[in-house]
């Protein structure tokens, strides 16, 4: 017995030396691993930052130590001692931010180009889905120009959009809980890499006749405001758009294709008279689920202006295919669910007319064939249906 606690104590012995100078193994103790990747991820509130000219934001790092702040070109993005990232021209640069004997980098791009877009009509556009349930904004892609409450200054865009927008005859009540902007936005830009300056311009429950009459004098008089104002800030405006998406009222009133399509010519003749919109592109209505022919004739007139007339682009008609209340809530409104499904579709559509002054073709669901615009003066068309 002496023997064997003899043998068994020197194996125990012999195993722990070989345990003290062996690597240590990640597999034996995962931690180690762990800690020496936390310890070198950056401290800094952002890594990578898209800006317009003339915005701003703040650069933290998290910690105690002192902290100094540089910018690699200084012309094109300054930084103040406090870490206040301020962007003056277009170009890229680095902040390098030290933290006592190490350094973190964050990349800022900034863009002196924009395209200014109108997004007006009646309650979908408006938006009423739920904001929780909305898209994150992709970083620099989009802002607000809020015209009634602050048109000088430019704010990233977030749901609901429009937010207190109320003037005129342009009085939603604040009806609006989450729209499909976010999502057109995001996806516009990741299309044509320029950054979209929103204007809201909607009136729930509004018709044919109120647009053409005089709801166009308050959507024309903030898109100008805003134009006014992205020039004051010194930015460059690519693309000056209307998109709209109106029309249900109408197919509850029973317009005729006749009636619809002389208000609609009407409306966008007056925005063009006094602003420098460049096109006026069509979100298709979709269907009244109760009823689905009720909204028959106002899709022709918007399908057949937007076919033969070069100021109408249509850049989705996949609203006929929502014919379920995970798309509409009520047969009429659409879920946020829809709006953000249509919003994306919107905006690759807009973003290819955009990019090429090409007016897209695409499925459409209403009438279970492609749809193709024809040849317009001075526009090309596109035959074949984008990925």
């Amino acid at each position: 017995m002496k023997k064997k606690s003899i043998f068994l104590a020197f194996g125990t012995v012999l195993l722990s030396s070989l345990l003290l100078f062996a690597p240590v193994s990640s597999k034996i103790f995962p931690q180690t691993q762990l800690t020496v990747e936390a310890a070198s991820k950056s401290i800094l509130n952002y890594k990578t930052k898209h800006l317009i000219k003339g915005e701003s934001f703040t650069l933290e790092a998290d910690t105690t130590k002192k902290v100094t702040y540089t910018s690699k070109r200084p012309a094109v993005a300054s930084v103040s001692n406090k870490g206040v990232v301020k962007a003056k021209k277009a170009g890229t640069t680095v902040i390098t931010v030290k933290v006592g004997q190490k350094k973190y980098n964050c990349k800022v791009t900034v863009k002196d180009t924009v395209d200014l877009i109108l997004f007006a009509g009646q309650s979908n556009m408006t938006g009423r889905g739920s904001k929780s349930l909305a898209p994150k904004l992709t970083d620099g892609a989009g802002y607000e120009c809020k015209t009634v409450t602050n048109p000088n200054e430019l704010s990233p865009i977030t749901e609901p959009f429009g937010l207190l927008q109320d003037s005129g005859t342009m009085k939603d009540g604040d009806l609006r809980t989450g729209s499909m902007v976010t999502a057109f936005v995001n996806e516009y830009y990741k299309k044509t890499k320029v950054p979209v300056v929103g204007v809201s311009a909607t009136v729930v429950g509004s018709g044919r006749v109120s647009w053409s009459t005089t709801h166009y004098k308050e959507a024309a008089k903030r898109l100008n405001k805003a134009q006014k104002a992205l020039t004051k800030k010194g930015l460059k405006i690519r693309h000056i758009y209307m998109v709209y998406m109106q029309g249900e009222n109408d197919g509850f009133a029973k317009s005729s294709v006749k009636e619809y399509t002389k208000s609609l010519k009407l409306m966008y003749n007056n925005m063009k008279k006094q602003t420098d919109v460049e096109a006026c592109m069509i979100i298709r209505i979709g269907t009244y689920i109760p009823q689905p022919s009720l909204y028959n004739k106002v899709i022709k007139a918007q399908t057949q202006l937007c076919k033969k007339d070069e100021d109408f682009v249509l850049i989705s008609a996949k609203a006929a295919s929502f014919t379920s209340s995970y798309y509409q809530e009520d047969g009429l409104h659409l879920t946020q669910k829809g709006l953000n499904t249509l919003g994306k579709d919107a905006g690759k559509y807009a973003a290819i007319y955009a990019n090429t002054g090409t007016e897209p073709s695409m499925k459409d669901p209403k009438y279970k064939n492609t749809y193709h615009p024809e040849a317009k003066k001075g526009q090309n068309t596109q035959m074949k249906i984008p990925n």
